[in-house]
């Protein structure tokens, strides 16, 4: 809704703007910590965003902003509002806000990726099988291990961890992946 010239019970764009720069500042903490309140609980809405939300919706004539209420009972109105708004609006919302996402970028692989690299996986150790040895080393290499702390992970004596290794690296030499391009 915008403004509208011919109501006299609301204030006008500049009587609001000058309401809210007259503000004390007691009444300015007292605007934040109700905003604080009213904001817990809502993911990604802090009190100062539904502050600054409330403010905004004043000036931009969205909501009325009566005359002779007092201003901090207004900005109060309207954050309950709001943070209303933003509660119903969370809980129609196919995406549940309040399990936490991971932070690592290995896990936000899509599910169709999962399988394929589980299956990558499987093909990779099936090239070793036969081969023990070779595919201790192999599982080493995939959890990230190299050299003396490869050799450690497998239990693998030194000649035998090496002649492993060399087997697997042939082995692996040829491998292809399911579902790589041809």
């Amino acid at each position: 809704m915008a403004w509208s010239s011919g109501d006299p019970g609301r204030l006008n764009f500049q009587e609001v703007q000058d309401c809210l720069a007259q503000m004390s500042d007691a009444d300015l903490r007292r605007a934040e910590r109700i905003a604080d309140f009213l904001a817990r609980g809502l993911t990604g809405l802090k009190g100062e965003d539904l502050l600054q939300e409330a403010c905004v919706k004043l000036l931009s004539g969205e909501r009325r902003f009566p005359r002779d209420v007092y201003p901090l009972k207004v900005l109060k109105s309207v954050m309950h509002s709001e943070a209303s708004n933003a509660r119903k609006g969370a809980r129609a919302s196919p995406i549940d806000m309040r399990v936490p996402v991971p932070e690592d970028s290995a896990d936000r692989r899509s599910p169709e990726v999962a399988i394929l690299a589980a299956e990558q996986f499987r093909a990779l150790i099936a090239t070793c099988s036969g081969d023990p040895d070779a595919e201790l080393v192999v599982l080493a290499w995939a959890d990230g291990l190299k050299g003396v702390e490869a050799q450690e992970a497998t239990g693998l004596a030194d000649r035998t961890f090496d002649a492993a290794r060399k087997r697997a690296t042939r082995k692996l030499a040829g491998f292809e992946p399911p579902g790589a391009a041809p």
